[in-house]
Order: structure tokens, then sequence, then C-alpha cells
């Protein structure tokens, strides 16, 4: 999970230390016995939580966290508790007070944490919760008083309670006002008077508020985090009020700029708390230390609980006005009675502060009209309650203490708290009547109650009169010091929040019933219409109003009636309106209830009702309201009777007992009558009767309330009403009277039948599986009465074929999960099945047929729904265990049933469905023992045993009882016994693995159908003669399908090693010990055996993510060959396309190429059908050979051409290009694809010639593995691989390295020992071997392009060499005895080919003596200089190589090898020459000196490439190595001859770049140089002879026909052959290399080319597939066009024979290639040694060039091209462009003087046209290549020339 980064990481590191933390607190033993065993609860529902994070198996438990023996439950109970698991490990554990509650409220604690503000005196933090929506306060304000001396309000808390949840969507803020309290006007001076001040008023100071509305969320989960937050005192202005201060706060939300502001501010915390205030006391007992204040909200909770008892009054000041000393005005509110005297403690500001005798308001300075909103709670008890009144005294108070002194009240209001009705104060706004006072005749310490008389409101007072019909103005009523003020406002709203007193009148009037007898029955209508809220809390006393209504009154039908509606109303509210007071009813029933008579009026309405034949609309309204409520009704009816049994001594039993079975008789009626009518009433009396059951069984038979339930659900119209009446027998299941055998023997037949019957009509199958689940929960209780078995035998015979069947309906039904009900039905009815109860079952069935029915239907059913399905999930192990054992036992009872009574007549289908069955069953993911921990593994043996074992021997059993019959399971059975063998049980194998040589024999023995006569008509010995030559004798069908198994479930992960030992040794016991079939058989046991070890190594390396993809690679190429050898296509072509993919993961896109052509190969260019074995899956559309076959072609090309491998589409023998050209010329005729094909292949002609492709020679290493730490398919083996691009050998060792940690580089080249090979660690011998290729057996010596010729140096080669030096008797640096070891290695196969490397089939080593290693290293030295060269001619613009400096350093100054100084001492010397005189050895001799002679040339070259482009800091370096160069000319020249100049005089650099290509300048093996072919076999070495042809003749005795000089690019003749690119033509020139002057370039170059033949004019296809090159002649260049003076360049005629000769066929279909006969010859890329693919397993021998006769001796050449037949030209920004290249005619031995100066004038060369430039190139082809001219320069060693001085 941390390294995946897994989200629940974080949870189970919260559970970890959560669970360290209380073990720490149940360890420490000072928990309380209550909270210890709460936080064992909760640390067991932690664990739980961490095992379901983690996937691991579900535990189930009791509440108090204890495991459940789940032996003592039933399997439904079972599942119901795995059902109910999640749930309760998703929610935290219940509280035992939560779970008495209905419903959860919450609590919202704040607590004060710091106050800081400039108040000098005492101070009020009013705190509250504010609604902005509804723009008032939802709770009562909580008073926090400080003093000043006291110290700040740290820590204070303030709890509000009851709060709700899911209220409207609202803003809710927590608002705190600060209240000064002293004088009235106060200064902020920083300064504290030391006394306080005498006047003491209530002063506004500022508002604070913050929005606490996201921590009471509405929905969704509670976050209980405490939270802390800090905020600024909005400061009231001087003419603002609280309330427009807080209003303002909330529309800015943010503080107001006060300079006070800064300094002023309230820290608090809130957290939210859910439960009630006594959950919440019991919950965090720690958070009431201290008693914090308890703000209850302004009105009633949305659960009103019976216990909670209040009776509060809040007042709210809201408004005033006043006309006169209506300034700084102060209410003092006080509680008096009806003569004025002020109740004590009546009246406060709100929670936190005692009740007092009065309270007084802030004061707001100079504000006539104040605006207070400032509520206080009023309480009084209920006895002084109706007549009290709320009194409101108005007084001015001045700031001078004086004269406040002597302020008396200037006013007066007054609010009675009952009404006129008697109810209480209704909730509302009161405009309240002001009284002014007289001071002089006011006194406060006895206000006279006077005012009493007046009215309190000001809409009652009416001063007008009317006076003879004239409306006067009457003067205001006055009582002595009291008169009324019109002119002057003041307005209260008030709110009553108590459980005692009511606002209704109509409820009061039915409380007092009996004040007022003639409003009873209008009363008791209005009942019903009623607020709930109000009506339930006086539940009791209304009750005992109706029953003590029913129980006097009996001389008035309709009081009755309205009595019993009134009771269903009342039973009705308390059990769905309010249902917290649903154990109020039972509790008053049971101890309150006290009518005694009642039961007869209740039955008697009852009944009424129920044969109301006629029944109005609202009659059925309320019928179904009382059925509703039937439940109670009937406890009212029972309790009733009861307690009057009780008193009267059983009096009128009988009499009670009729009326009650008429009672239920006449309800049984009523389901009987139009359903279209009554269809609602009657399916709510389905619904609610069976609650009475437990009532009635208290005074009726059980066996009378059966029959009644038969009768009533037996009388419902049939096709109606089905769930309500599944509803009803689920309810009576699970009634305590289905637990009367009595009862069963009525109620089960007639349940079953009526499920069987709702079975066929497939309807209600949820509600049906729920009534047998419960039924069989009871009856496999042991307490219900023997009559258990009897029951089950009923229910059996019934159900069990149509459980069966719905859970295969419900299987079928597309991917949804199986119903998971009746799997339950089924497992537990085959759990409490005997076999007396099988055998019961089974002869039940009337014939066999039915019987074979059934038993296909029950294996569908296992095998669909419980093996091949996942019905639980894998954490509910217990469960998945228990239904494999009942599994089990059915399989087994079943195996039994089959081998008794369906072996004869055999019933083939019903015997495979079991074995299919039983290998389900044991392959099931949940019995893999094997893949669980140690400790689940041995409790699910200890509990359930390995129930594999036991269901492996029951199938060998029931295979052991076919007898003849087993042949009719082969194949068939192969792959389903297979999978069950594979398991890693010992036992198990041993038990299956025979069965597998069992059916060997039986497909091996079987008959063929030869007979020519009737078998009757045979004699006994005739007809066993024609048995034994009709026997089969062989087993192909088993050998197919058990290798396709084999595959398939070991690469899917299952067998191991074990099993193929131990297949191995069972298999070829058996095989032994049959004669008939010994050999055939154990040769396919040994195929399946490797078969098995090469899968295991492949699944294996797959698998592990440690393993290496080259590994990966190997096996799957293993397994490749495996299925090639034994002609398995399919699985061959599957793991074809597995090699693809991961050659493609790592980008080997030429390898991918060669993969899809082993496939494309086993296609044939037909449109037969494709067979199954060849299809593949990308092309899922392709359905014959043809268009498959095509498609890989396309991803062949596509893939070469991504892996630059572009020769091996256009130039491969029977290669993509060429099979698709022939397919669409003349096969097909598709000539748009052959359009499209050929401009793809003219595409990669350009790539390959193009210089902006750049394709870098892979190396080649050879990578031996010795060791057995290596897995078996390295060990001790050696390979070649070919190296990536830019690959070195540091690289690639390091790469190799990293594949395999800890192995070890042997640091030698010497073979390794016996120790290593055998030992247990990893040994890495790693060096660089060098490709043996075929260059002048491809292009048969060919001069071709170096970009061509580059590709093949390094692939399409399966030959290398390496070289090891040998220890000589000399010294290190003596030359002389440098001998070294020469290894050719070839490989299995060719590289690149479907892999990157190949094993090493065959090794050569042989010895290379010291001269010829001279040569060779010389001759690689040239050639390096050579190709130094070549590439500045090729793009002189570049910029300088780095290598060349160092490379001439190396050569005109070696530092370290002395140079050709060694060589001449070595092997110049005449100590040298005296020992060496044979001529082998003089041919050697003066092939090294030619060597150091045509070095010279080359060096000069270089050095003036050097001296062109060297930067000025490396010119010291430059004139160094130039003097050396001097030297060295001078000697070698004196001593070995001198060499002419073999490159042109470069130009110097040009302002515009040219664009031109030396791509084909090559120094040819002819002449004076000499061509060596070195040729080993046994050690021997040898060096062929010097000749003017284009190859050496071999010496005798040598065989070997692979080259391992460096021919291609090299310097190894004295013959030059300079290519340059023009557009279309390829201009040759040979220029022999003898002792002649060179000339300057702007000489005319006088040539003329002879015409050519015809034979050279055909342009053949050559068997090869190249195409030879057009020969064309050189363009005429313009007159008048200017030239620079290029660089001289030596040129000489060369014979005609050395031009190179067009391919042409002889006779013998040989192909003529320059003057070689060679015969065409099939290359194809497959593997060594496979068989069965139709494919040459290996190329041919490729045969020995043979000389062949030419055409003519003297090839003729093409006439000259004039300007006027041709605009072909040469590109004008070529170095010799506009030069005179001079005479051919020019003698050998003409002076130097002769050659540097001419007045022939350069001929013209005319402009390109237009329309064969592109991108502004000369070339018409692909990134500027053209094809080249060629400049040969060479005489032969027969020409005269000396190569050496004399």
């Amino acid at each position: 999970m941390f390294l995946s980064e897994d989200e629940r990481l974080s949870s189970l590191r919260k559970l970890a230390y959560d669970l360290a933390e209380r073990r720490k607190q149940i360890l420490s033993g000072a928990l309380p016995v209550d909270e210890g065993r709460r936080i064992q609860r909760e640390a067991v529902h932690e664990l739980d939580e961490g095992n379901s994070l983690l996937g691991l198996d579900t535990i189930i438990r009791d509440d108090d966290g204890v495991a459940v023996n789940l032996d003592a439950l039933t399997l439904p109970e079972t599942f119901r508790l795995f059902k109910e698991a999640p749930a309760r490990i998703i929610s935290p554990p219940v509280r035992q007070n939560e779970s008495q509650s209905y419903s959860m409220p919450c609590c919202f604690m704040v607590t004060i944490r710091k106050v800081e503000w400039k108040v000098g005196e005492s101070a009020e933090l009013i705190v509250s919760l504010y609604d902005e929506q509804k723009q008032t306060f939802i709770t009562e304000n909580c008073v926090l008083e400080w003093k000043r001396g006291s110290g700040f309000l740290h820590g204070e808390k303030v709890l509000f309670v009851d709060l709700k949840r899911f209220s409207d969507p609202s803003k809710i803020f927590l608002v705190c006002h600060v209240v000064r309290r002293g004088v009235m006007e106060w200064k902020e001076n920083g300064t504290e008077t030391k006394k306080p001040a005498a006047q003491i008023v209530r002063r506004p100071y500022g508002v604070s508020l913050v929005d606490v509305t996201e921590m009471i969320p509405q929905k969704g989960p509670l976050d209980d985090a405490e939270r802390e937050v800090r905020l600024p005192i909005t400061v009231c202005g001087d003419s603002d009020s609280l309330l427009a201060t807080t209003r303002k706060a909330m529309a800015v939300r943010a503080p107001i700029a006060d300079p006070r502001l800064l300094q002023s501010y309230i820290v608090l915390s809130a957290k939210l708390l859910v439960g009630s205030v006594k959950q919440v006391r019991e919950e965090f007992p720690h958070l009431f230390v201290g008693n914090p204040p308890i703000s209850r909200i302004l009105g009633y909770p949305d659960v009103i609980v019976p216990s909670d008892v209040r009776n509060d009054i809040y007042i709210t000041l809201d408004r005033a006005e006043f006309r006169y000393s209506g300034r700084n005005v102060e209410v003092s509110v006080s509680v008096c009675d009806d003569k004025g005297v002020v109740l004590p403690k009546t009246v406060c500001g709100g929670a936190g502060v005692e009740l007092t005798d009065r309270h007084l308001s802030v004061v707001y300075y100079h504000m006539g009209a104040p605006v207070w909103n400032e509520t206080l709670k009023v309480t009084v008890g209920f006895e002084q309650f109706a007549t009290s009144h709320v009194r409101f005294l108005f007084k001015h108070r001045s700031s001078n203490e004086t004269k406040d002194k002597a302020e008396k009240p200037f006013a007066l209001a007054f609010l009675p708290l009952k009404s006129d009705d008697g109810t209480a104060l209704q909730d509302r706004t009161y405009n309240m009547a002001v009284y002014r006072i007289d001071a002089k005749l006011f006194s406060e310490k006895s206000i006279s109650p006077a005012y009493l008389q007046f009215n309190e409101f000001e809409d009652k007072i009416d001063l007008t009169t009317i006076s003879n019909g004239q409306t006067k103005l009457a003067p205001p009523p006055s009582e002595g010091c009291y008169t009324y003020s019109a002119k002057e406002s003041f307005s209260v709203s008030s709110l009553v929040c108590s459980t005692k007193l009511t606002q209704n009148v109509s409820l009061l009037g039915l409380l007092m019933w009996r004040s007022n007898e003639f409003a009873l029955e209008s009363n008791l209508k209005a009942l019903p219409s009623q607020p709930g809220v109000q009506v339930v809390r006086y539940l009791r006393d209304i009750l005992d109003v109706l029953f003590e209504i029913l129980s006097d009154r009996k001389d008035s039908a309709n009081v009755e009636a309205h009595v019993f509606e009134a009771l269903v109303f009342l039973i009705d509210l308390a059990t769905r309106g309010f249902p917290n007071f649903r154990p109020i009813l039972d509790l008053y029933i049971k101890e309150d209830f006290c009518a005694l008579l009642a039961y007869d009026k209740i039955i008697s309405r009852l009944s009424s009702l129920i044969n109301d034949v006629e029944m109005t609309n609202d009659s059925r309204i309320f019928f179904i309201k009382t059925v509703k409520s039937v439940e109670y009704v009937f406890k009212f009816i029972i309790q009733s009777r009861m307690l009057y049994a009780q008193m009267n001594q059983n009096q009128g039993e009988e009499l009670f007992r009729d009326s009650m079975e008429h009672l239920l008789i006449s309800l049984a009626d009523f389901m009987g009558r139009d359903v279209r009518v009554f269809q609602t009433a009657q399916g709510s009396v389905l619904k609610y009767i069976p609650t009475i059951i437990p009532d009635l069984m208290r005074v009726l038979d059980p066996v009378v309330i059966a029959s009644f339930f038969e009768q009533m659900i037996g009388n419902v119209p049939i096709g109606s009403m089905f769930q309500q009446q599944i509803d009803c027998i689920l309810a009576v299941v699970q009634s305590p009277l289905f637990r009367l055998a009595e009862c069963r023997q009525v109620l089960l037949p007639f349940f079953c039948e009526y499920l069987h019957d709702l079975e066929d009509s497939r309807r209600e199958s949820s509600g049906a599986s729920k009534v047998l689940m419960e039924m069989l929960v009871l009856l496999s209780d042991q307490t219900v009465g023997p009559s258990r078995f009897q029951d089950l035998t009923i229910l059996i015979e019934k159900l069990l074929r149509k459980v069966v069947r719905s859970v295969i309906q419900l299987a079928n039904k597309a991917s949804e999960p199986v119903e998971d009900n009746f799997l339950i039905i089924m497992l537990s009815i085959f759990r409490q099945m005997t076999d007396i109860h099988y055998e019961q079952f089974i002869a039940t069935f009337e014939s066999d047929v039915d019987l074979v029915d059934f038993l296909q239907e029950i294996f569908i059913s296992f095998k669909g729904s419980l093996f091949s399905k996942s019905v639980f999930p894998k954490e509910w192990s217990d469960m998945i265990m228990l239904q494999n054992t009942i599994m089990l036992q059915a399989l087994t009872q079943f195996s039994r049933i089959i081998r008794i009574r369906f072996l004869e007549p055999f019933q083939q289908q019903l015997w495979n469905n079991f074995f299919q069955c039983a290998v389900e069953f044991c392959t099931q993911e949940s019995l893999q023992l094997e893949n669980f921990s140690e400790n689940k593994q041995k409790r699910i043996r200890r509990r359930y045993d390995d129930m594999r074992l036991k269901m492996c021997f029951e199938v060998r059993a029931m295979w052991n009882s076919l007898g003849s019959h087993k042949r009719n399971f082969v194949p068939d059975l192969v792959a389903s016994l297979l999978d069950m063998s594979l398991i890693p049980v010992e036992e198990l194998r041993m038990a299956i693995i025979p069965i597998f040589f069992d059916m060997m024999q039986c497909e091996f023995r079987l008959t063929k159908s030869v007979h020519s006569t009737e078998p009757q008509q045979m004699t006994a010995g005739r007809r066993l003669q024609d048995e034994y030559w009709i026997i089969q004798g062989k087993f192909a069908a088993f050998e197919t399908n058990m290798i396709k198994s084999l595959d398939v479930f070991i690469e899917g992960g299952r067998g191991d090693s074990d099993y193929a030992v131990l297949f191995e040794e069972i298999m070829k016991e058996r095989c032994n010990n049959n004669s008939q079939m010994r050999e055939l058989s154990l040769r396919f046991v040994d195929q399946l055996v490797k078969q098995m070890k090469l899968l295991l190594e492949y699944r294996d390396v797959m698998t592990s993510p440690d393993v290496d993809i080259e590994s990966r690679m190997c096996c799957t190429v293993n397994l490749l060959e495996y299925y090639e050898g034994i002609s398995k296509r399919e699985m061959y072509i599957r793991y074809l396309y597995k090699l693809r993919d991961l050659h493609l993961h790592l980008g080997n896109f030429t390898e991918v190429a060669f993969t899809l052509e082993h496939h494309a190969r086993l296609l044939i260019w037909t449109d037969d059908s494709l067979p199954t074995p060849l299809h593949c899956s990308d092309f899922p559309h392709d359905q014959t050979h043809r268009e498959l076959k095509e498609h890989l072609f396309y991803e062949m090309i596509r893939y070469f051409d991504m892996g630059k491998s572009w020769e091996y589409v256009i130039n491969r023998e029977n290669g993509v290009f060429n099979e698709l050209r022939t397919l669409y010329e003349s096969d097909t005729y598709e000539y748009q694809k052959m359009s499209e094909l050929l401009r793809s292949m003219a595409g990669f002609y350009d790539k390959v010639i193009s210089p902006h492709e750049t394709r870098v020679p892979c190396e080649y290493f050879r990578v031996a593995y010795y060791g057995g730490g290596f897995p078996v398919f390295w060990r001790n083996k050696a390979f070649v691989y070919r190296g990536k691009e830019c690959d070195n050998i540091r690289d690639f060792t390091e790469r190799v390295q990293n594949r395999f940690p800890g192995c070890v580089t042997l640091k030698t080249m010497d073979p390794p020992s016996k120790d290593i090979l055998e030992s247990d660690k990893m040994y890495l011998q790693i060096w660089k071997v060098e490709p043996v290729h075929q260059i002048d057996d491809r292009f048969g010596g060919k001069q071709v392009s170096h970009r061509i010729r580059n590709f093949y140096l390094c692939n399409d080669v399966h030959t290398f060499t390496y070289y090891r030096r040998l220890l000589s008797h000399g010294k290190d640096s003596d030359f002389a005895n440098l001998w070294l070891e020469r290894t050719t290695i070839t490989t299995r196969s060719s590289l690149p080919g479907i892999l990157r490397w190949s094993e090493v089939r065959e090794s050569i080593t042989g010895k290379v003596s010291p001269i010829q290693t001279a040569i060779e290293t010389l001759q690689a030295k040239n050639d390096d200089i050579f190709r130094l060269v070549e590439k500045h001619l090729e793009n002189p613009l570049a910029e300088l190589d780095p290598q060349i400096g160092s490379i001439l350093g190396g050569v005109l100054d070696p530092a370290v090898n002395g140079g050709i100084s060694n060589y001449e001492k070595a092997f110049i010397s005449p100590a040298y020459l005296d020992v060496h005189k044979t001529s082998e050895d003089r041919k050697e001799i003066d092939a090294l000196k030619d060597l150091i002679a045509n070095q010279i040339p080359l060096l000069q070259a270089a050095l003036e490439i050097y001296d062109q482009k060297v930067k000025e800091p490396m010119r010291p370096f430059y004139n160094h190595i130039h003097d050396c160069y001097l030297k060295q000319k001078s000697h070698v020249e004196v001593h070995y001859g001198i060499r002419p100049p073999v490159f042109p005089k470069l130009a110097p650099k040009r302002s515009v770049a040219a664009n031109r290509s030396y791509s084909n300048v090559e120094i040819r093996k002819a002449g004076s140089f000499v061509s060596y072919d070195n040729r080993v076999e046994s050690g021997i070495s040898s060096v062929s002879d010097s000749s003017a042809t284009l190859s050496s003749t071999p010496r005798t005795g040598v065989t070997s026909k692979k080259s391992h000089s460096r021919v291609g690019g090299s310097l190894s003749a004295s013959t030059l052959s300079l290519a340059r690119s023009s557009r279309d033509s390829s201009s040759t020139l040979t220029l022999s290399l003898a002792p002649a002057t060179p000339i300057e370039l702007s000489q005319t170059l006088q040539y003329q080319r002879q015409p050519r033949r015809d034979a050279e004019k055909r342009h053949s296809r050559p068997g090869s597939g190249l195409l030879q090159p057009r020969r064309s002649s050189f363009a005429e260049e313009e007159p008048g066009a200017a030239a620079p003076s290029p660089p001289p360049l030596p040129v000489k005629r060369a014979p005609a024979e050395h031009f190179a000769t067009p391919s042409t066929t002889t006779q013998n279909g040989g192909l003529l290639q320059n003057g070689f006969l060679t015969t065409p010859r099939r290359r194809l890329r497959t593997y060594d040694g496979g068989s069965g693919m139709n494919e040459d397993e290996t190329p041919p021998e490729k045969p020995p060039l043979l000389p062949a006769k030419l055409p003519s001796p003297t090839p003729e050449l093409p006439p000259k091209a004039s300007a006027a037949t041709t605009t072909k030209v040469i590109p004008a920004t070529l170095e010799f462009d506009r030069a005179s290249l001079g005479s051919p005619t020019t003698p050998r031995n003409s002076s130097r003087s002769s050659r540097s100066t001419s007045s022939t004038p350069p001929p013209p060369v005319p402009e390109k046209p237009a329309h064969l430039l592109r991108d502004g190139n000369a070339s018409p082809l692909r990134d500027g290549i053209a094809s080249p001219l060629l400049l040969k320069g060479a005489a032969p060693r027969d020409s005269g020339i000396d190569d050496a001085p004399t």
C-alpha cells in the first residue's frame, strides 16, 4: 500500500493509533466498568474496520464484540448476520442510550477561550444562535456575566441543545452581544475608577458573530471535531441598536472600521455533539464540570420526549415610541399577581443567570423610539398562572447620578398570561396600551393595581363615544396616577413553550368536559383536527377523559362513536405521528388503564364497522384507519377484559369468546367482498391483523386463531394482493402462533401449497423466499417439538424442486448476482435433510425421467450458481465453507443415487454433469487452502477438513464404476480432470493422475468399423481376430486436449514442478506395465513432461517482477520451438504474438517484423478459408489465407520501416515486396495496390541512399552464462547479442549485469573451469565480436554505394570472429612474435531475427601469424583514414571530424607502438628476409610494403582536410604532424616507391552550400594492391595470391568459405573508384595509380565511352531480386559557364576489362555477376532444428563462386552523350564541376609538368531543368541522393608499375 500510495493507508494508520490508545486505556485499569466495556466495543469495531480495509475475513460478533459461534446458528441466521456485518463495521458502535431514542438531536458546545475588550466596568456576554433566513433568534439567550476585577471569561461553556439538523436551508450564526453595566456615559480613556459606580445602567457595547452553518450540517455525516475561531467585536455606534449592529455585521461579513476594533475580539471554540442533553451528559461527563448553562431552542424540538416537562414563557421587548421624557428609556419587567404584588424569582434574561424579581432592559442613549429586540424568560407556577400578569415600567435614566436617583417611572404597560377564553397567552406580537404615570401620586414601594381595570391592549381601547347620534372623542381612561396615552406605543412578542399550558380552546374544553357537557360532542369531533404536537403532550390526560366518558355515558350512541373515533386518532398519533410516544402508550395500557367495561363497547363498535355492508367512502377511510390501529384497539379490548375477569371472577367468559370469534369470522368474511371496492381496506387487514396474534393468544385457542388466518387468506380473491398475502403469511410465520405444533399442522400445508402456486405464477419471489427462510429457521429449532421432522418432509416434497428451479432461473439472468435468499433456502433444506429425507424424496418421483431431470437441475444450479459465480463476498469465509460443506454432503448423496440407478441404462449426460460439477467444486477459489495464511489453513482444516480430498475420492469412485462406459468421456473430460489434478495436494494428485492413463487406454483400444461381413455371421475366433486388427492404436484426441489444457492451466498459474515429477512417475509406471502401448505412451509422457517444464519456466519468468524481459523472450522462444516441433500451430501462433508484444515493449521493430513473418509463412496465397488455429486476433475480420497474409505482409513492411531495415523489404529473395508484386501483377491484378506498393518501395529506396537517414551500425557481443545461479535456459551457454545503436562494451556489460544482480564478470577470455560451470553462483563472460559479412557474395564485387554496403556489414550475419593474443617468447612489443588466436563462431540463426541474440552453435579456432596480423592492422588503419576522407567528400561543409586529428597523430607521431618503423624492423629487416624466403612469405612481405606505400596518399588527403578545417588553437599541432608526414613520406617514397594521390585536392570552402554526394568512393582490389581472402580451418591460416582479377584463388586445403578480411569499404587494392552522384546517370572512370603526373581539374576531361553491347542494354530482373542501375553518359557543359579552380585529379585510362559487367543469367540458371557464376538460393529466416512448419529449417549453403566466361572479352562502352540529346547533368556545386579531367590517352611516363598546364577550356554545363529540381537539390531522389559517378584509377600488377623502389 505504501508503494502504491493506496488511499486506505491513512485510514489504517489512524486505526492503528486509535487501537494503541484504547489498549493503553484498557490496560490502565482506571476506567469504570461501563466505560471499559464501551472502550472494548470501540476497539473491536476498529479491529473489524481494519480487517475490512485489508480485505481479511469478516468476523461475526454480538453487541458486546464477542465472536458468535456460527455452529449454533441456522444457515439463514448466519447469512443475515453476514449481510448486516458491513453496515455494522461502517457505522460506529451504538451507545445504549442511542438504542432507546427514536431520533438524534444535536447539541452545540461553545467554549469561550479568550475575551479582549476596552470595557472598564462589569459586562454581560449574551450568546445565542440566529437564523438569517427567518431573521430571528432560534435559541434563548445565554448570559455570561463578567464583573470588574474577577478576570476574563476564560473556559466558560455554553451548551445549545435540541437543535434541528434537518431544518430549512439557511445560514445559522453564533451571535455574541456585549452589554456594558455601569454609568450612562463611559469614556474610553484607558483609566478605571477604583470604586464601583453607584449608577448601574445596561448599555450596548458591541456585537461579534460567526457563521456556524457548516458546523451544524443539515444532512450528511457529522463532524465532531472542535474548531477554534477568532471573532472581532463590532462596536455599536451612538445611534445603533444591538439588532441593527448585528444585521450590519451579517451584511458586511467583516468588522466595522473602528479604532477600538483592533483591540476588541473574542476567541472561542465550537464542537457539535450528537444526542440529547441527557445522552451528551452521559457520554461526555467532563464537559459538564462546573454546570455550564444550557440554552434551549425557542419552540419545541423535532422530537418531543415524554419525560421533557417544560413551562417557559418568552417575552420579547420589540420597540417603543414616547413623546414626552422618552429619552434614555429603561424597561423594568416583573411578574405580578392580580393584586399587583411582584412574584419573586420569576423572570431572567436567559440561561446562565438566576431568576430575579425584575429584569432591566438595555438603555439606548438619546433615543425616543428605542428598538430593543431583547428576549427574557418568564417562569410561573401552574397554580399562579391564571392570575398572573407581566408588568412593564418605563423609566428615564440620566447621566447625572444625582438626578438619576430622583427619576421615577413615567409610564406603565401590562400583559396578562391567561387569555380571556382561559387558554395560555397566544404566540404573537402585541401592541400594548401605555399608561402615563403621575410621578407625584406614584410610589415604587407600593404600586397600585388600579391599572388592572384597564384594557391591556391598544386595540381594545376605544376613545370615542356616541352621544345624540354623534361620535365624540371621549377622555382617555384614567384612575389614580394612571392615564392612558394614545400617542405612545409599546410592542412585545410572546412565545409559550409548555407541556402543561394549552393554547387550544377545544382541547381545554375536552379536558374539562364535566364543566360543559353540552359542548362534549363538538369537542370530540374537533379533536382529530387539532395539531398533533399540541395533542400528544396531553396524551395520558385525554385517554383518561375518553375512557371516563365511555364508562359514564351510557345513553348516547353518537358519543360512543365519537369517543371510538377519538381513540383511533390518538392511537394513530402516538404510533405513527410521534412514535417516541409508543412506549408511553404501552405503559399507559399496562399501568394506568382501568376501564373494565370498555371491551364490550369497543367490540360492538368494531363489529358494526366490519359488518357495514354499504360502507360509504368516509366509512371505508375510517375503517382503514381503524385497521391500522387494530393492534392497540385489541390491546385495550384484551386488557379491559383481563381486568374485568380479574375483578369479577372470570364472569362472561363464554360470551366474550363467542363475541371475539364472531368478530374474527366477520373479519374473514370481509376479505371475500368485492375487491374492486374494498381492495385498500382488505390490504390493510392483511397487513395489520397479524399484529393482534400475541394478544389474541391470551384469550383464545391458538388452533382457532390458526384456522382464522387460514380462512382469511383463503378468502382473498384469486389473482389479487399477492404482496399483502405474502406479508401476512410472513408475519404469521414469525409470530409465536407458528411455533406451536398443532398450529403448524393447520398452517404449514396451506402455506406450502400457496407458495407452490405462487412460484408457478412467478410472482413475489422475494417475499416467498423470506417466508421460506423463516420457516426453515423455525424448523431447525429443536424446541418446536418432534413434529419438525414431518414438517420438513412436507416442505421438501412440496417446495424443494420449485426452489431449485428458481435458483436456476435467477442464475440465468444476465450478469446479475444470484438471488441470495433462494440459495440460502436450497442450502438450508439440504443441510437439514437426512438419509431418510433423501430416500423419501427420491421415492416421490414417478419415473426415472423425472428423477434425471431433477438431478440435472441440481447439478446446473450447483455449478452455475455456487461455483461459477461469486455468490458471497470472499471475506465471508465461514459462510462459504459452510456452503461447501452442504454441497459436498448433497453431491455425495446424489453420486450414490446415480451409481445405483443410472449405470444401466447409462445416462451419459447425467454422469458428465456430475463430473463437471465435482471439478468445479474442487477448483473453486475458496477451497484452495494453500493460498491462505497458515493460521487460516489450520482453522479451516480443524473445522471443515480439506473437502477437496473427499470430493476427489468420490470422483475416482464414480470413474472406476463406469466400466466400459469410460470411453464416452474421452477426450471431453480431459481438461476437467487435469484441472482437478493440478491442485497442489499430493494425495489428490495420486488419485486423479491414473485416470489419464485409463483415458489413453480407452482411446487406444477403440475399434474401427471395418467389418466386411455382418458381426452375427462371424465365428468367435474370427471375431477375436478382427477385433485385434481393428484396434485404433493411438490416442490423438487425448493428446491434443491434454497439450492444449496443459498450456492453458499452467500459464494461468496452476501446477508446479512437483506435479511434473509425480505425473512422470505415475504415468511411466503404468506405461511400462502395458506392453501394447509402451513405446507410444512413453514418448507421449516425455513430451508432456517437457511441455510442463517449459511452461513452468515461462510462467515463473513472466510472473516474476524481477526477471528481465530478455529472459521472458527466451522462454517464449523455447515454447515456440516446442510447439513448432509437435506441429501445434494454434499455440505456436499464440506465443508468436506474445513474443511480438515483448519486442514492441522494447522497441525492437525489426525483430517484430521477423516474428510476424513466421505467421505469414504458414499461409498461402489462396482464397481458402482460414482454419481456426491460423486466425489472428489483430485481424479478426480476415477469413481467408490471402487476406490475413496480405495484412501480415503490410504489418511487416511497417515494422521494417520503423526499424530502418528497408533492405529486408526490397532486396530479399521471396521477400515481402517480391511476393506482393507477384500477387498484384500476375494473380489478383490489383494495379491500384501495385501502384501504392511501388511508391512505397520507391520511398524505401530513397531512405536507403539518403544522407538524412542516419543508421548507426550495431555492435555484436559474445555473452556466456556460467554457473548454476542462472536459469536453465541461460545456464552454461554462450550467445551472440546484437547491441543497440551506439552501444559499447561498457554499456552493454552494465546492462547485462543489471539483469542478474550479484553476478561476477570474468576478466579473461579463457574457457571456464569445471568449478565455475558447476558452481551455484553466476559468472558472465562478455567481449565484442566482429560480424563476418558476405558483401562480395551479395554484390558480386560490384561497386555499390557505401550506404547500401554498410547495412550488410552488420546485418544478416550468423558468423562472427574475435581474437585473443597468444603468449610469445619475445617481448610484448616485438611484432615479429605477435601471434593471435582467431575464433570463428557460428550461431543457430542469422541476426537480426526473431530475437536480438542467438545461441552459439559452432566455434572454430585458428592462429594468425605476426605478419598477417600486421597486414590486417595496417589495412584497418588505411580503411579508417579512407572513411574519414570519404566522409568529407560527401559533405565538405560539415564540421571537422574530431577523429581525424587523433588518427593522424597516431599514425604520423606514434607515442606507443612506434608506427611503421616497428613493422620495418620486424618484417622487412634482413634477418627476417633471410629466414622467410618462400614465395608465400614474399607475397606477404610485398603486401605489407604496398600497404605502407599506399598510406602516404591517404595521409596527404587527410592532411589537406585537416588543414582546411583546423582551428587556430590546433594549428601548431597540424604543423607538427605535417612535418612528421614529410619525413615519413620521404622515407616511404625512397624505400617503397611513390604512389600517386588517390583523392583530388580539396577546393576551399564555398559560401553557398552545395548538395553533393560522394557516397560511392571506394578503392577496388586490383592492381598492385593485394586482396586477401583469409580462410581458416583447424588453425591453418592462408593468404590468397595477388592478381588482376576481382577475387583471389584460395589455397589448397583451405575449406572455409567465410572471408575474415575487412573487404567492404577498405583500402585493399590500388584501384580507386571515385563515385559522384548525378541525377540518373552513373559514369565510372578507372584510374590507374601508375607514377603519372596529376593534372589540374581546370583542364578538359577528354573522356569517351564505348558503345554498349546489346546484352548490356537489356535490363532483366535478376534472381536475387536486385535491380541493376542503368548507365548513362556524362552531360555536356554549356559553353561560357564559369567554373572555379578545382583541385587536381590524377587521371589514367583504365583497361576496358575493369569496367563492371551487368549481371546476366546463364543457361544453367546461374547468375552471372561481375564475371562469377553463382547459383540462385532461397533464404528463409526460421529456427534450426524445428519441424512441423513446412518450411526450410536452415538456409542452404551458398555454393562457392566459380569463374565464368564473360560474354565478351572486352565489354563495349555506351556511346558518348551530347548536350543536344540529354538534359542529365553533373551538379554544378561539385568540386570538379566544369573541370577538365584530362585525356584518356595520356602516356604512362609523361612528366609532371605536362599535367599541370592546359589551354583547353572546360565544356559548358547546362542548367538543370526546373522540373528536375526538388527542394533546391540537384537530385530528384529523396534527401538529395543521386546516382554515383565512379572514377576508377589503378593499374594491375603486371602493368609494369613498380610498387617498391629499386
